[in-house]
């Protein structure tokens, strides 16, 4: 199960990488609804890919905290 984790990760980081590029697509266009957009978005997958690393046990409280 950690492993498929692990590859939720390494896909969310790619569309964040994507998503990042979208943004400099749409300041460089003058389309800044399209920019807002994916700066939404890339806020959104980082969001997930923390939800991701805390399940997985990367994040989170410390072993004496639990």
């Amino acid at each position: 199960m950690r492993a498929l984790y692990g590859v939720g990760v390494v896909v969310l980081s790619g569309l964040a990488l994507l998503f990042a590029a979208g943004i400099i697509v749409g300041e460089a266009t003058d389309l800044w609804f399209f920019g807002g957009a994916m700066v939404g978005a890339l806020l959104i997958t980082y969001s997930f890919i923390v939800l991701i690393l805390r399940k997985m046990g990367i994040i989170g409280p410390r072993k004496a905290e639990r």
